[in-house]
């Protein structure tokens, strides 16, 4: 059996503060800072055989923290990265709905947000597989029993609902929390996944 521990990064400002913030590279801020240090204060006696980090900054100070109760070199996924909003980054919500009002509407419209991509970005569907395709990249790499992956919202929430195969838009019904352990166990002989813990945050 292999446990998998999927680490959102700590917060940052555009976490707070109304921000599309997508896979624009930022740091975190005094807040996710501590974040960081709980999370890996946790996870110091914890045997970890390998870690895998999103290439952005917010993603890589977190997993800095959790590494230095460990002597591990973590490998650096650009595709862990979170979802490309695209114009929308970088943007206050307030904007986006001003600017983007008649796009919004139209994909309301269509009932299709899940295949639509944002202005200059991704779709969800494309983040999606684009999540899953690393994922399982890695699960097939790995041989060792515990797995740390340090990455974003978005990309969990694409794993839980891959493995749990409902409806994207029940997403919205459950959170992804910063610095919260999302567990997961991958029996290789069954080739099945199972959601062991979601958004634990008992250190925080």
């Amino acid at each position: 059996m292999m446990d998998i521990y999927l680490i959102r990064h700590g917060q940052t400002d555009a976490n707070v503060s109304g921000i599309y913030q997508g896979n624009m590279d930022v740091p975190l801020n005094a807040k996710g800072v501590k974040q960081a240090e709980l999370i890996a204060w946790r996870l110091r006696n914890m045997a970890i055989d390998n870690v895998y980090v999103s290439s952005l900054k917010r993603a890589m100070d977190t997993c800095s923290a959790i590494l230095e109760y460990h002597d591990l070199t973590p490998v650096i996924e650009p595709d862990l990265q979170e979802i490309s909003l695209g114009d929308w980054q970088g943007k206050s919500r307030a904007d986006v709905k001003n600017e983007y009002a008649d796009y919004i509407e139209e994909r309301k419209a269509k009932d299709d947000a899940h295949t639509t991509p944002f202005p200059g970005g991704e779709s969800f569907a494309n983040f999606e597989k684009r999540a899953t395709n690393i994922f399982y990249d890695i699960l097939e790499r790995q041989n060792g029993n515990n797995i740390v992956i340090v990455t974003h919202g978005g990309i969990i929430k694409a794993l839980v609902r891959h493995i749990l195969d409902f409806d994207p838009k029940k997403a919205r019904d459950y959170d992804v929390y910063n610095t919260s352990i999302t567990r997961l166990r991958y029996d290789k002989q069954k080739d099945r996944l199972k959601l062991i813990t979601l958004n634990d945050v008992a250190h925080l």
